[in-house]
């Protein structure tokens, strides 16, 4: 087959305000990041289009970009400032005329409203000439937040269903749609023929093919966010998705070529000084040549397609399998979805269901609620004296009950007696995650236990907080996934952690592991770093705490306990 050509229908250029650390804002920055994930062509607007003056940053993409026919430009409209001879109906008729078919709106960033008559004209005339206009709900604290907190951005869903609704000429385009907003979106797909989604964070799981199935792939368009977040993660979500290659061609470039009346793309040339593994990544293949851990996952029984008011499409063993063979992940640690619910005990036996109907493919965490006491001596003996589980999973978020609190002493007690893995997501308050300040006390007071840090590579603030961690203590670990994917981070954790610390995961089945694979794979490292992220630095981990993945009965644990529930010496 024939390699398929990528138009990307969501990149910036120029210079922002609050750059992401290495972000290419130049010309020669962006055709660098389109070379690196193979990406023939983009779709870009200007960052001073949308944060400072947009009509001057429209004008002056045209001119920075002018005879470069791999970018093609993307004109943003901001109704202010006002005035009262300002006819931004007008104003838009003359993009038409300079040469613009893509429009963009940032309507929480430039406070727009949808019912103010100078809109209506701008919208009529957008419709009558039965244009595109990407909505993108992005502003100031969500592209503040890579550097700062790890907040999702949020989307007036309401206001989509406006336009969409009362526009039918107009095309919709959602930017930055992500699996918080699939139940809602949904729904808004099955009413509105007009509305599409750019895919630069839509990683759920399997969710390309649901939709595919479902409305048709007409309604995707591949899109990175080249500029804020990792272009490699939407590459790799696309390659690897379970559709066909007909759709795969509409959305890689197809469906954005027909919605901008533009000629079709061709593929870029071939590369043959490319990283194998790199290869691989931009066809779809499974990545062979490495093996692949996967540090962060979760599990339900067969039926379940929701968890915690999302949708998210089927979430128990078989199916994730399916997906991992295609990828090439040969192992996933796991732990229930009850991390989130009251019933540790259902949940851990779900876990190691899976792990015996599937041997070395799940490797189960024992999920452990500190408000139900009652079931730590269960717990202690169906996963640790009958069973030999991989590690923990405690979740503050959900169980409000900070890590270094009493109430976890015997699960902490217990990873140090037998040198287990705590898997815990970071938090700058105790109640959302295990803190720094925490850490810092419990990894030299436990120090058999190995801590891993999820989520570490959710922002550059995350990461300044965590690398300290995992340079000083040797039982701390980083574990990369969030939705963000900020855009350079796994080689900024590569370069400032130690890189055998840093440990791949996806937390499949909440999203699908593909971008999480694109953001290390197509990342400036090497693949000595790659095969080290990917698998390799896992592999140690297993060797150091001398887990075998067979067999899932492990008959003789019994003599690591001293009695399941008496209290170590206390450290330090």
């Amino acid at each position: 087959m024939s390699e398929i050509a990528y138009f990307d229908a969501n990149a910036c250029f120029g210079r922002s305000v609050c750059r992401i650390p290495g972000a290419p804002y130049d010309l020669p920055g962006l055709l660098s990041e389109l070379d690196l994930c193979r990406i023939s062509r983009a779709l870009t607007f200007h960052a001073g289009a949308k944060e400072l003056d947009s009509r001057r940053a429209n004008a002056s993409l045209l001119e920075e970009i002018k005879g470069e026919k791999r970018l093609v430009p993307a004109a943003v409209i901001n109704p202010a400032p006002y005035t009262p001879d300002r006819d931004l109906a007008a104003e838009t008729e003359e993009l038409f005329g300079l040469g613009f078919r893509a429009f963009r709106l940032f309507p929480l960033y430039h406070g727009i409203d949808f019912n103010d008559p100078r809109m209506c004209e701008v919208l009529n005339t957008l419709a009558r000439r039965k244009s595109a206009l990407w909505l993108d709900f992005d502003q100031l604290w969500y592209n503040f937040k890579q550097l700062g907190t790890h907040e999702q951005r949020a989307v007036d869903l309401a206001a989509v269903e406006k336009l969409a609704t009362g526009y039918p000429d107009l095309t919709v385009v959602l930017v930055g749609a992500y699996y918080n907003h699939f139940t809602r979106l949904f729904s808004l797909f099955d009413h509105c023929p007009n509305l599409k989604v750019e895919t630069s964070l839509f990683q759920g799981f399997q969710t390309i093919r649901f939709v595919c199935e479902r409305w048709g792939a007409e309604r995707l368009l591949f899109g990175t966010g080249l500029g804020q977040v990792s272009p490699g993660a939407a590459r790799a979500t696309l390659a690897y998705a379970e559709i066909s290659p007909e759709d795969k061609r509409k959305i890689a470039s197809g469906n954005l070529e027909s919605l901008l009346e533009e000629p079709p793309t061709s593929a870029l040339a071939e590369d043959a000084e490319r990283s194998l593994i790199m290869q691989d990544v931009d066809q779809g293949r499974p990545l062979e040549r490495i093996r692949i851990y996967d540090a962060h996952g979760h599990i339900t029984p067969p039926g379940f397609d929701g968890q915690m008011g999302l949708t998210l499409g089927a979430q128990d063993a078989e199916s994730m399998v399916r997906v991992h063979d295609r990828i090439g992940i040969k192992s996933l640690v796991v732990s229930s979805w009850q991390v989130a619910g009251g019933d540790a005990l259902r949940g851990n036996r779900t876990a190691w269901e899976a792990a015996e109907r599937f041997p070395g493919r799940f490797l189960p965490l024992a999920v452990v609620n500190p408000n139900y006491p009652e079931d730590w001596p269960r717990i202690v003996t169906e996963c640790f004296e009958k069973r030999r589980f991989f590690g923990l999973k405690p979740y503050p978020q959900t169980q409000r009950t900070a890590l270094s609190k009493p109430a976890f002493k015997s699960m902490l007690e217990l990873a140090d007696r037998l040198s287990l893995p705590i898997l815990c997501h970071f938090g700058f308050d105790p109640l959302a995650g295990v803190t720094p300040e925490e850490i810092e006390k419990l990894a030299p007071r436990y120090s058999n236990a190995s801590f891993i840090i999820a989520h570490a590579g959710a922002s550059y603030r995350v990461a300044a907080e965590v690398i300290p961690l995992a340079v000083e203590f040797d039982n701390v670990y980083l574990e990369i996934n969030y939705t963000s994917v900020p855009y350079g981070m796994i080689s900024h954790l590569v370069r400032n952690a130690p890189t055998e610390k840093v440990l791949f995961g996806t937390d499949t089945p909440m999203r699908d592991p593909a971008p999480i694979v694109g953001w290390v794979v197509y990342d400036h490292i090497s693949d000595e770093e790659r095969e080290k992220v990917l698998g390799g630095n896992f592999r140690r981990l297993l060797e150091k705490i001398n887990y075998q993945f067979s067999p899932p009965v492990i008959r003789n644990m019994k003599k690591h306990f001293k009695g399941p529930l008496k209290k170590s010496q206390k450290k330090g």
